[in-house]
């Protein structure tokens, strides 16, 4: 069974960045697609002939990282596929950065899980080194890394994120929009409500009159699949941090009636300027959001 989670929701904050910002929407409406196809019944951004985007899936163990494994997992996709490069970051210090920026000083660090907005943050102003510089090693959680390890972090460049989810949208609304994004390449982050009767099957249950909460975990969606449960029962092709032993080889499924019902939020993907001419992605199709001046 799964020991660590550690989603924590993020608190509200009107600086966030959205998919409808003008300056976001004039760079997504940059890439090529069409508003008049139809989005596929299934995608799958794990990898295609040209190789796989995502490494083998890692077991974050009984700590609550499961936000950085999410986070470092998205851009290590994009790493991959847009880029043809390796990309292997510190978990543990991505973890326990994100833990400093949200606690007291000179306090004990706790493990309590982060914030996907804080973790996107975190590493944008303070970085990650690579994990042969500091190991995923749970034992070392209340350790702090070396001058010489903090010094060997580096920061994205020309990289932003921004959310998919707004407040006071519906669930609805907010699965047609990552459903969208999923369908013209961009993988997805996102925390939900873990059910008490989670077992090992792929298959996540939703029976939310009968199940309590384990805790929330951070995953990373990777692709989707219309009607999966039943008619209009559709499902997320989830990413977990649980280690291949959990799931289909490390992935899962989530019932998008977690999504439509609030149980599942705070969804977050990234873009730079520098991808829109390599024809890996396309432009998600947002009805008119990329029209002149639109704002849905």
């Amino acid at each position: 069974m799964p020991l660590g989670f550690g989603w924590q929701p993020d608190l509200p904050d009107g600086r966030d960045h959205t998919y409808r910002d003008r300056s976001i929407r004039e760079s997504l409406g940059r890439l090529q697609g069409s508003p008049d196809l139809p989005l596929p019944d299934q995608v799958d951004l794990r990898g295609d002939s040209e190789g796989e985007y995502f490494t083998e899936v890692d077991d974050q163990g009984p700590l609550n990282a499961s936000t950085a494994f999410a986070v470092l997992a998205l851009v290590e996709y994009f790493q991959r596929r847009v880029h043809a490069r390796t990309f292997d970051a510190s978990r543990l210090f991505l973890y326990q950065a994100t833990c400093h920026r949200g606690s007291i000083p000179g306090r004990p660090l706790t493990d309590s899980g982060a914030p996907i907005r804080g973790t996107l943050k975190t590493l944008m102003r303070t970085g990650v080194p690579t994990e042969s510089y500091w190991p995923y090693q749970v034992e070392n959680f209340a350790t702090e890394p070396s001058v010489f390890v903090c010094a060997g972090a580096q920061r994205p460049v020309n990289l932003c994120y921004f959310r998919l989810d707004e407040p006071n949208t519906n669930g609805a609304r907010t699965w047609a929009t990552v459903k969208s994004f999923l369908a013209a390449g961009f993988p997805v982050v996102f925390g939900f409500s873990v059910p008490a009767s989670l077992t090992r099957e792929a298959n996540i249950p939703y029976r939310p009159e009968l199940d309590g909460t384990r805790g929330g975990q951070t995953v990373v969606a990777v692709g989707y699949r219309s009607d999966h449960y039943g008619p209009d029962q559709d499902a997320l092709l989830i990413r977990s941090s649980w280690g291949r032993q959990w799931g289909d080889n490390g992935n899962g499924w989530l019932p998008v009636a977690f999504l439509r019902n609030q149980l599942a939020r705070d969804f977050w993907t990234l873009f730079s300027d520098d991808w829109i001419r390599t024809g890996e992605l396309t432009r998600p199709v947002l009805g008119d959001t990329f029209a002149s001046g639109s704002r849905l």
